[in-house]
């Protein structure tokens, strides 16, 4: 799956994306970037909206759990849901601002890809930041579930 395709998808299936001006900066199984403009999530204090910070990490999270199951290439995705989050917002974010996954250790990824083979489902923790210039604005921690489709 492109840049492109990801950003159509999540546009048609998660519109909430679209709204939020959500732009794929990188996509491979070794990193997923999103970004997005100040100017569609800015609050009162013009700095970013809380809710479209912890938008942007959850997406960039769930972004690299569809292409993990895509380059699998099994047939239909199975459904990922986000069970539990937790973001801590460290510093005012005043520009444009993007999300970085942290790709999980190979233990990990490989247990949890097991799992759902075995069971047809699985959790996952995935871990997102938002950073630039050496400070972290944004951490992001998540537990996602993957269940197949019936």
């Amino acid at each position: 799956m492109t840049k492109s395709e990801i950003e159509a998808y999540l546009y048609k299936h998660i519109p909430v994306t679209q709204a939020l001006g959500v732009k794929v900066v990188h996509f491979s199984n070794s990193r997923v970037e999103l970004s997005a403009p100040l100017s569609n999530n800015i609050n009162h204090r013009f700095t970013a909206f809380g809710g479209s910070i912890s938008s942007l990490l959850i997406t960039t999270a769930w972004s690299y759990l569809r292409l993990l199951f895509d380059d699998e290439g099994e047939g239909q995705i199975p459904r990922i849901v986000i069970g539990k989050s937790n973001t801590n917002y460290l510093k005012p974010i005043v520009s444009d601002f993007s999300s970085e996954l942290l790709i999980p250790d190979e233990d990990t990824l490989n247990h949890f890809i097991e799992m759902y083979h075995r069971f047809g489902k699985a959790r996952i923790t995935l871990k997102a930041k938002i950073e630039e210039d050496d400070a972290t604005y944004a951490e992001f921690e998540g537990d996602f579930v993957v269940m197949e489709r019936k």
